[in-house]
């Protein structure tokens, strides 16, 4: 007998990007089954590099807390030269978003610590050993074929999201071309455990016109080696524990036991033709490959799944026009090519192996010390763009403004520490809670924080904090700022536009308008409790983490709490505030 599950998303892909996504999903309130093909998560160490904003993601899921014991925190990088010589040494500038700018992770431990979690949101099912083999739309959803140890089953959503990695079945069954090159150069990876190295927090990048190494430090023993192969080295003599000894021998001396992971692999620098087709989405290495040396790859998944989750909710949840979630590749693909191309220069100044072309390098690298602003562009690691939205879900100003607000549209809200009124200190996501959020500035420390009412509510009370650190010292009094639930600010306005903003963003979510905030100094910072929700450990308590009535119905056939009704809105990135 062939079952049927109903849900209203079906994530494809359990590794980092896809567990993350179920989770943020769940938080939104929408039902979620996620598949995978593999008996388990992974045990390769993999991806190794997190953003100060995948760490804003883990802290919001409520797993950062467990993930840091195995973290090594705020690391840099040192680049060496052809005769050994240091020509730079780089960490990230002065972190916003409340973590460090670069830390060290081990992905399997990421994947445990984030499995534990999805388990831990009822309205997660996670389905191991199961491959999802066909999909069909169904006008307003999806219905795709699972085949498992014990038959086939058929799950019903209203989208699917594949996070099913960068040979992805989902796009290549959907005919979604990768556009991009594919380097020449091969590469082994190595990752060893109790390494005798001792851990300092840089990266080293051997640039020696020869071999080019790269090594990274993580914990409790854990290290890196990636060594560029050289002409008729093979990947089935490379890997072999005794040449792989002699590769690491000038780093330190290793035992075969300790190898954790020995690949060869060829970088790629591509992007999905598109990012959706249908209600079929790519998120990951689904919609993008790069090289790893800017290690962003995995940051860029977890950026996309942020982006994406929250736009599937409102369209479950309060009937958004599908619209928005063309907006999550209109917002994601210019940033994510951006790194695609980071990535590939960093390679090309790694992998030089013609003495003049690395002579001219190492030259160069160092003048750049003579030009103050030039060398922090290097150290401070300014080449290393945030993201900042043109187009998509934003309210752009009536006309061409450049100042400290219109610098803030588009990009992810700055996370300083804050005092609240009770006297406790907060990082200010805490304060903002889930969902979307209005921020009113009475000077530069003085903030009211006021909740929005949208898809699946919000958690939290009006409050008013004060933030000591300056982040947001450069906004005028009167200043109104209006966050999404993904923390990218969607308009700044004056006080008096709050409504029209709001309005126009309606176009995109309907519904969206202020909560009762008669008394916001008295509310205080309080965490209402709602029927249906959880409390995860080392969390707080967060509201739509239950299961919803009518959760066994078809998707769509039932009357959702929190939806909202609504014309047909004029779909544009509406322009007019200021």
């Amino acid at each position: 007998m062939n079952e049927v599950l109903d849900t209203d998303v079906l994530v494809v892909g359990a590794g980092p990007i896809g567990l993350a996504a179920a989770a943020l999903l769940a938080d939104h309130g929408v039902r979620v089954v996620l598949v995978e093909k593999q008996a388990g998560t992974s045990d390769a160490p993999r991806a190794i590099s997190a953003t100060d904003e995948t760490l804003r993601v883990m802290a919001e899921l409520g797993v950062l807390e467990q993930l840091v014991p195995d973290m090594l925190m705020d690391t840099g990088a040192r680049y060496f030269g052809r005769k050994g010589q240091l020509l730079a040494e780089v960490r990230p500038g002065r972190p916003r978003q409340g973590q460090p700018g670069k830390s060290q992770f081990d992905q399997p431990v990421m994947e445990a610590v984030l499995l534990e979690a999805v388990r831990r949101r009822p309205l997660v099912e996670v389905l191991f050993e199961t491959e999802a083999t066909e999909t069909h739309g169904t006008g307003g959803g999806v219905e795709t074929s699972l085949l498992t140890r014990t038959g086939r089953r058929t799950v019903r959503s209203r989208w699917v999201l594949a996070c099913d990695g960068g040979r992805s079945p989902m796009r290549t069954r959907l005919g979604i071309p990768l556009e991009g090159s594919t380097q020449a150069q091969q590469w082994i990876v190595v990752d060893i455990a109790d390494s005798a190295v001792r851990a300092e927090k840089f990266a080293e990048f051997h640039c020696n016109g020869r071999r080019p190494v790269v090594q990274v430090p993580g914990a409790k023993g854990r290290r890196r080696y990636e060594f560029m192969l050289l002409p008729g080295e093979r990947a089935e003599s490379v890997t072999e524990p005794g040449f792989i000894a002699e590769l690491v021998a000038p780093f330190e001396s290793i035992r075969p036991e300790q190898i954790r992971r020995a690949a060869v692999y060829v970088a790629h620098q591509r992007i999905a033709g598109s990012y959706r087709r249908g209600r079929i989405i790519l998120a990951g290495d689904a919609a993008h490959l790069m090289p790893p040396f800017a290690g962003q790859a995995l940051n860029a998944g977890i950026r996309d799944a942020a982006n994406v989750a929250w736009k599937l909710a409102a369209n479950v949840l309060a009937d958004a026009p599908e619209q928005l979630l063309d907006t999550y590749e209109t917002e994601r693909r210019p940033h994510t090519a951006e790194m695609v191309r980071l990535s590939h220069l960093i390679g090309r100044v790694v992998m030089a192996t013609h003495p003049a072309v690395t002579a001219v390098r190492d030259r160069s690298i160092k003048a750049s010390n003579l030009v103050p602003p030039l060398k922090r562009w290097i150290t401070e690691m300014r080449f290393l763009k945030q993201p900042r939205y043109q187009d998509g879900c934003i309210v752009r100003p009536a006309r061409s403004r450049n100042d400290p607000e219109a610098a803030l549209l588009g990009t992810a809200l700055p996370q300083p520490m804050v005092r609240c009124v009770d006297g406790t200190s907060l990082p200010l996501d805490k304060v903002l809670g889930r969902g979307w959020a209005l921020l009113r500035f009475s000077g530069s420390s003085t903030i009211q924080v006021l909740p929005v009412n949208g898809p699946g509510g919000s958690d939290r009370q009006a409050t008013v904090v004060v933030d000591g650190s300056g982040a947001f010292r450069d906004l005028s009094a009167g200043t109104s700022v209006i966050v999404r639930p993904d923390r990218y600010v969607a308009a700044v306005c004056r006080r008096g536009a709050e409504a029209d903003a709001l309005a126009r963003l309606s176009a995109w979510v309907p519904g969206l308008q202020l909560q009762d905030a008669s008394s916001p100094g008295d509310a205080g910072f309080g965490i209402p409790h709602r029927a249906g929700s959880e409390t995860r450990a080392g969390s707080e308590t967060r509201a739509g983490a239950g299961t919803r009535e009518g959760s066994k119905a078809r998707p769509g056939s039932e009357t959702r709490p929190g939806a909202v009704g609504h014309a047909a809105p004029r779909l544009h990135s509406a322009a007019g505030t200021d």
